[in-house]
């Protein structure tokens, strides 16, 4: 991530992006601009959107060493708040329009982790923070996350540049809180027959509450730097069952904290999914980084995932295997360090743990349950073993074996100008063994209870 010019930051074109919000869904044909002013701006607000969402969520997260006597500490406590405004124009001369997007943040109240020499809370993600670790609620509480040009030709290729988010065709994805975090950079997609071939290509990115590139140095293990970050990816339906989606990616220049040499990074991904018939579909996934620095070479997740539903109750059963060169965790993205990017792997347990340790075989269950009348409710359960033990001072994991109990209440409005209102109870317990051998205990057992309510709202 160089340090170069802020491209389309308080710029003249988010500024007139913003202007384009205010004005009314149609133009007065009594403009003193003219006819033409008037059926130009028509042409931008037609098969225009303006979104607008309010998220409150309240969250206490608490850990402890599992040890006999250990005192549990909070690590999370707080409750926090999003106001998000989102915009997506129509085509003018149906080839030319632009999105923006923006929130602001901040939190309620807040009894989280302290820094002792700074007084700053530990960084909850959902408001803005100085850096990655700590400043909660104290960043610019107002970030703009997209400002983008788009265009499309003839329905057969589209594209958009700008302050924007990956597609996620191929192994470039976003990190998300409420919203998604921000790349510098372009996106080209084109149809080839059932399929589409995408191209996504940045030389900046900023997590969703983090608001510059340079907030990163403070926090030393996550100052990272790297040039340019792309990836190329073709899905779509082989047969009228089977979908596939193939992706390779490279970051070029990386440059963790510490180390001496810069490196360049590649991603794979290969996932494929079979639907049998409507209620039952089986899934493969393959996500792999080649990196010198982090996996002495290639490490991966490979994972099988069935989804099943009864009726108005629904199974999914998730496979994963983790393995690394070194005995290093594995994270699936082209760069490792939290925050300064992501990747496409599908599977996501909402479950505490990365389920990542070198040689460690997961698998998470979960049954779901919708009411029919707005009421959802879920319960899963999650275990991990055969990690490689760290010893003799190289990577390697700390715990023997892990599992979580977690489930999700939830009740949605289903009608009205607030449909989709959304009040959330989400709670995990994560339990970690470690190995006997270990000085001391190398993973957290973790509690976490999560009150979330979501109101979007669409002007037009």
């Amino acid at each position: 991530m160089e340090k170069s010019s802020k491209l389309f930051k308080v710029s003249a074109l988010t500024a007139a992006m913003f202007g384009v919000m205010a004005l009314p869904a149609h133009a007065s044909t009594e403009s003193a601009a003219g006819d033409k002013y008037v059926e130009a701006v028509n042409e931008f607000m037609k098969d225009s959107a303006l979104n607008a969402s309010v998220i409150f969520d309240a969250r206490t997260r608490t850990r402890n060493r599992g040890l006999e006597g250990d005192e549990v500490w909070s690590r999370f406590d707080y409750g926090s708040y999003n106001l998000i405004l989102d915009f997506a124009s129509g085509y003018h001369d149906g080839w030319l329009g632009a999105d923006v997007g923006g929130y602001f943040s901040g939190d309620l109240y807040n009894s989280s982790a302290v820094n002792d020499e700074t007084g700053e809370y530990l960084c909850n993600e959902i408001s803005t923070c100085n850096n990655l670790d700590w400043g909660s609620g104290e960043g610019n509480q107002l970030k703009i996350y997209k400002a983008a040009l788009k265009f499309k030709v003839n329905d057969q290729v589209d594209g958009r540049f700008g302050m924007l988010q990956s597609g996620g065709n191929g192994t470039v994805g976003n990190v998300w809180s409420f919203v998604p975090g921000t790349y510098r950079g372009f996106e080209v997609n084109g149809k080839i027959g059932d399929f589409t071939l995408s191209y996504f290509g940045a030389d900046q990115f900023t997590a969703p509450w983090i608001l510059h590139e340079d907030d990163y140095e403070p926090t030393g293990w996550a100052n990272t730097s790297w040039t340019y970050l792309h990836s190329l990816g073709l899905s779509g339906n082989a047969t009228e069952d089977l979908y596939l989606a193939l992706g390779v990616g490279q970051a070029t220049n990386v440059l963790y904290n510490a180390q001496p040499e810069d490196n360049d990074n590649t991603s794979f991904r290969a996932y494929t999914r079979y639907t049998f018939n409507d209620t039952t579909t089986f899934a493969f996934d393959f996500y792999g980084v080649d990196d010198d620095v982090q996996y002495d070479g290639l490490g991966y997740h490979a994972g099988l995932s069935l989804n099943k539903s009864f009726d108005k109750i629904a199974w999914t059963s998730e496979l994963r295997y983790t393995d690394t060169k070194n005995g290093a965790e594995f994270v699936p993205r082209t760069v490792q360090t939290y925050g300064t990017n992501n990747g496409t792997w599908s599977q996501w347990w909402d479950a505490l743990s990365d389920w990542n340790q070198d040689g460690e075989i997961a698998w998470y269950n979960r049954v779901s349950y919708d009411a029919g009348n707005g009421w959802n409710y879920y319960a899963g359960f999650g275990y991990g073993t055969g990690a490689d033990e760290a010893k003799d001072g190289k990577p390697g994991s700390a715990f023997e074996s892990e599992y979580a109990v977690n489930g999700t209440v939830s009740y949605s409005l289903q009608t009205g100008s607030l449909k989709g209102s959304t009040v959330r109870l989400h709670g995990t317990y994560l339990v970690r063994d470690e190995f006997a051998d270990q000085e001391t205990a190398g993973g957290y057992d973790e509690t976490d209870l999560r009150f979330q309510v979501i109101i979007p709202y669409s002007f037009y």
